[in-house]
Order: C-alpha cells, then sequence, then structure tokens
C-alpha cells in the first residue's frame, strides 16, 4: 500500500505477532479497569452500609432475613462468648507488624448459633512462640460491628492445615474448614467487633483492596499505552521511502 512517498508493506508473521501482542495489552489494560470499577464498588457499598443505623441480628435470622443484610452492615447481636474454641489467624499484618486475628465464637441466643466475632489484632515480637492472652468471660453480653468476612490471601495455595487442640493456629482458613469444625450452625458472617467495643484488640475495620482504585487506572494507562506505542512501531518497521529516479 502506498501512501504518499512512502510505502506499506507488512509481512506476514511480524504481523501475526504484533496483533496477537496487541490484543493482549489491551486485555491486561481492559482488566486493570475492571479491578478498578471492582474496587469503587467495594469502597461505595462499604461507605453506603457503615451509616446505616444497626440490625439486630438475632431478629434478622428468626425473620430469615440475614442474607437480606448488606456486607459492611452495621448489627448488634445478643448472646455469649465459647472462650475455649477459638482460632487465631496466623501471620496477619497491621502496618508494619506481624501478630494474629483472634476469632471468637459467639453463641447467639436463643438461637444458639455460632457467629464468629473478628476481635481485631494482637501483634507478636519476633522470635516470641508464646501465644497471646486471648481469654474472654463467657457471661450474656450484646456485641456491636459490622458484617464483614474472612481474611483472603493473594494467592491460595492448598488448603488450610487444622491442627490440632485449642486455640488452632490457621493460615487464611475457608469458610468451609471452619465449619468441618464448629458444626452446620456456624453462620457466614464475620462480626467484625466495633472500636468503642470491651475485649477487642487492634481493630481498623476497613475493605481490605490492596492497591487503590487509582493505581489501576494507572497500570491501565500504561497498557494501552504499550499497546499504541507497538502499534506504531509496527507502521514504522513496515513503512520504506520510495526512492525516484
Amino acid at each position: 500500500m502506498r501512501v504518499g512517498k512512502w510505502q506499506f508493506n507488512p509481512s506476514l508473521w511480524p504481523t501475526l505477532v504484533t496483533l496477537v501482542l496487541l490484543a493482549i495489552l489491551i486485555l491486561l489494560g481492559n482488566w486493570q479497569l475492571r479491578r478498578a470499577d471492582y474496587k469503587r464498588a467495594l469502597l461505595s457499598q462499604y461507605q453506603q452500609a457503615n451509616v446505616l443505623p444497626p440490625v439486630s441480628l438475632n431478629q434478622a435470622l428468626d425473620a430469615g432475613e440475614l442474607d437480606a443484610l448488606a456486607r459492611y452492615q452495621n448489627v448488634q447481636a445478643r448472646g455469649h462468648y465459647d472462650s475455649v474454641h477459638q482460632v487465631l489467624l496466623q501471620e496477619m499484618q497491621n502496618g508494619d507488624q506481624v501478630g494474629y486475628q483472634v476469632l471468637t465464637p459467639f453463641m447467639l441466643e436463643p438461637q444458639q448459633q455460632i457467629l464468629l466475632v473478628n476481635r481485631g489484632f494482637v501483634a507478636i515480637a519476633p522470635g516470641i512462640k508464646t501465644l497471646p492472652d486471648v481469654e474472654i468471660g463467657s457471661s450474656n453480653r450484646s456485641v456491636d460491628g459490622v458484617l464483614g468476612s474472612l481474611p483472603v490471601p493473594g494467592i491460595r495455595l492448598g488448603k488450610a492445615r487444622v491442627p490440632a487442640g485449642w486455640p488452632k493456629l490457621m493460615l487464611y482458613p475457608r469458610y468451609q474448614t471452619l465449619k468441618e469444625l464448629y458444626g452446620g450452625k456456624l453462620l457466614k458472617p464475620v462480626l467484625l467487633l466495633g472500636p468503642t467495643q470491651a475485649d477487642g484488640f487492634v481493630r481498623d475495620w476497613r475493605p481490605n483492596i490492596g492497591f487503590p482504585p487509582v493505581r489501576h487506572d494507572a497500570y491501565a494507562l500504561q497498557w494501552f499505552a504499550l499497546a499504541v506505542a507497538l502499534f506504531i512501531i509496527w507502521i514504522v518497521v513496515n513503512s520504506k521511502r520510495i526512492k525516484h529516479d
């Protein structure tokens, strides 16, 4: 194809390779944009649900409306803690500190359903193997917090090991694994204990989204810029100036 003083004559295999690379770069850019949209939606959901008035979890269970509650909904629950059968989530981080998140089963009354309460983060000093003191009384009480979920790793490798004895030290367990420990009465939501509630540890509950949305937007722009650069290079490499006698 001739354009003015230039002859554009692309060869087959370099063109096919270029098309494949362009498709990959565009897919990567679109994936980053989708991640940004997902995280914006998650932050918006958190902000909207967190300002709603507290809902009684006991009443929601009686009415069969537990699944209708929004994620990060403020809730209140009535019952008592089971201090014996606690789970310590290993290798949790809070800033630069490493430690445990403490999951304590909370027996809802009168339903006798089990709600796992994340009581917060306990830091551990390097080289210290002694478990932190996470004991708590079993008297009846009301607890406040927001509906959350179990923390998940960036990459999950295999099934979490279930050690013997209590408290159990576990690394990113799945809900199904914990259900095998506590039985069929275990509820799926996790209550993130409110920051003003007693018997808690360090609590700074925010959606764990990793990179902020603007970072994904920047990555998407980089992928698209690489696609444009590759297209320009393909045109330049396959174009030759026509020489006249």
